[in-house]
């Protein structure tokens, strides 16, 4: 007997998970930033507050995660204390380590406060090992949280491994772009981070193709995901447009020309932030499932 297909939208994610995948993955691209930064002389400056940032940020991921989408407090302590059992407690960990291990990383560089002096001294020598520790789980975060949204094989507009690697670029080029509007850099340090920035834009825009050939190739439920995205105004005026084309477009004449833009930075930041907000949105939003399940 034929099994009948329903193109129903899931319910079960709304868009506290687009806000916890987006400042989630920002903060962990912030952190492993800073202890990347913290090897150049140029940047080293720009450690104390990205770092800050970064913390700031996976505690809006975790506000909407633990308040507005699991709705119950106590489901946080649950996912805790129960990591081998439940796949959404692997982020709740690595927001933990983030935060043990970034505050551990982060105080020596206010050092010159007189009521951190001690400690700061203290925490100097394992500084790296505490930054490195922190900028691994950082970097893991936004590729598990994506892969845990790209694991069900009942939303076929979910289920590809184009969609982890996608957050993580995005997140990596809004960290970027961030860091470049509060420090407003120049010189060597300018080229490199809009360099970097071009780069990731790049990768974005093929990652994006890639995607577009998942959900073209795939079931019928991919196709109509992509197909209600595609005619909604806001997913394609703040993704392709203004959070793929624009920032690789503007990155690419500043890298290749040499010029310098005091706007550009800012603007190439809320770009991605648009785009990228706009991406987890409207997917999260779109996902239809397959009923019977394809198990």
């Amino acid at each position: 007997m034929a099994k009948p297909m329903h193109l129903e939208r899931q319910e079960a994610y709304e868009w506290p998970v687009a806000v916890y995948l987006f400042f989630g993955g920002f903060g962990g691209a912030l952190i492993t930033l800073s202890y990347i930064l913290n090897f150049f002389a140029a940047t080293a400056s720009m450690v104390g507050l990205a770092t800050l940032s970064g913390l700031v940020f996976f505690a809006i991921a975790g506000l909407f995660l633990v308040f507005f989408d699991l709705e119950r407090p106590l489901n946080a302590i649950y996912s805790m204390n129960n990591a081998t059992k439940s796949g959404i407690s692997w982020d709740v960990m690595l927001i933990i380590v983030n935060y043990v291990f970034g505050i551990l990383f982060v105080i020596p560089e206010f050092a010159n406060f007189s009521f951190l002096s001690g400690l700061s001294s203290m925490l100097a020598p394992y500084q790296v090992f505490f930054g490195a520790i922190a900028a691994i789980a950082g970097f893991l975060f936004p590729i598990i949280s994506g892969g845990l949204l790209a694991a069900p094989a009942s939303i076929p507009l979910w289920h590809t491994p184009a969609l982890p690697v996608l957050y993580l670029v995005t997140s990596f080029s809004l960290a970027l772009a961030y860091l470049g509007t509060l420090y407003a850099p120049n010189g060597t340090v300018y080229t490199a981070f809009m360099g970097a920035i071009l780069a990731l834009s790049a990768l974005t825009f093929g990652l994006s193709l890639a995607y577009l050939e998942h959900t073209h190739n795939g079931p019928i439920e991919a196709k109509e995901g992509m197909h209600r995205m595609l005619k909604t105004a806001r997913f394609v005026i703040l993704y392709p447009l203004v959070g793929v084309l624009f920032p690789l477009g503007l990155s690419a004449y500043l890298f290749f020309s040499g010029a310098t833009l005091t706007w550009a930075m800012p603007a190439l930041a809320i770009a991605l932030f648009l785009g990228g907000f706009a991406a987890r949105n409207c997917v999260v939003n779109n996902g239809i499932e397959t009923y019977p399940w394809p198990y």
